[in-house]
């Protein structure tokens, strides 16, 4: 048995909210949508290599699965070419800032929330 990927996959209150945040201030490419036009319930993007699921929180309880809750149950780290760019720009559009960029574990790190308050961790070569 082989694993060949895995896709982190967050559920929201509102698809297209988490869409924007993903797509347009971190760089995403949409690469599928469910329905395909219309209001999105499922939505799929690439970010460097690795493609992340948005899934809107009502659609799991109709699989029959409980209702996802907001929390902090995990976080996306996501490598930048500039952590500290990254917090500007992502400030600029109003995101919150939960750690500015600092050196640590190697790397120049930082973490924000999306819309959902999920964590999302920034990290970047540390300057030596």
């Amino acid at each position: 048995m082989t694993v060949k990927s895995v896709m982190p996959h967050l559920y929201t209150a509102d698809v297209e909210r988490a869409v924007t945040f993903y797509r347009d201030l971190l760089g995403g490419t949409q690469t599928f949508s469910v329905p395909a036009t219309g209001p999105a319930e499922h939505v799929e993007l690439r970010l460097g290599d690795t493609t992340i699921a948005l899934s809107h929180r009502d659609a799991v309880v109709r699989l029959g699965l409980p209702s996802p809750t907001a929390g902090h149950p995990m976080e996306l780290t996501i490598e930048c070419d500039s952590a500290d760019d990254m917090i500007a720009a992502l400030r600029t559009a109003g995101t919150p800032v939960l750690i500015e960029p600092c050196n640590g574990y190697g790397h120049r790190r930082a973490y924000v929330t999306d819309p959902d308050g999920n964590w999302i961790a920034l990290i970047s070569k540390q300057d030596m």
